[in-house]
């Protein structure tokens, strides 16, 4: 029993190592796409529906929550 724990771990740092040591990515997006990813982001508000104390998360882009709003 005393060996099992130590081997566990061991077994588990020996999987994980390669995954650890992978190559770091590097950021090779242009400054349009990057302008363009922002413009997707995506804004999270708590909605209560009618006559419920429940809210629900419903995460939307600006222009979605602009129509939304619109449609109140």
């Amino acid at each position: 029993m005393r060996f099992i724990a130590p081997a566990m771990l061991a077994v588990a740092a020996l999987v994980s190592a390669p995954t650890l040591a992978g190559e770091p990515k590097q950021e090779t997006a242009e400054p349009a796409e990057k302008e363009q990813a922002r413009e997707v982001k995506k804004i999270c508000r708590r909605i209560t529906s009618m006559g419920s104390r429940r809210s629900e998360r419903v995460c939307m882009t600006k222009e979605e929550w602009r129509e939304f709003n619109q449609g109140n």
